[in-house]
């Protein structure tokens, strides 16, 4: 199974900081339980940045260090806020068949 990482908080040098607001973090376990039936599924890229195969970035997205330079799946950041789940697995599984 394909390991993600939806890359939802980011290094912002001194802290970490989240991209979206607070409501939305609320529905990160949402997300995770989605995807988790189609993936190998991580919100927490600052702890499983080692142990993920793919990162899933909102876009725009304020910069970060992709330390392992893993490959990076775009999707519109107005999809996660409007938790349109089904429209990011299109993003994704688009990625994964024009990559493979």
């Amino acid at each position: 199974m394909k390991k993600i990482c939806f890359v939802l908080i980011v290094d912002a040098g001194i802290n970490y900081g989240s991209i979206f607001s607070l409501p939305f973090l609320r529905a990160q376990d949402d997300l995770k339980e989605y995807f988790s039936k189609y993936y190998d599924v991580s919100i927490n890229y600052i702890r499983d940045k080692n142990s993920v195969d793919y990162l899933v970035v909102p876009k725009p997205c304020p910069p970060f260090d992709n330390e392992n330079n893993l490959p990076i799946i775009e999707v519109p950041a107005i999809l996660f806020m409007e938790k349109d789940f089904e429209k990011i697995k299109t993003y994704i599984d688009n990625y994964f068949s024009n990559n493979s």
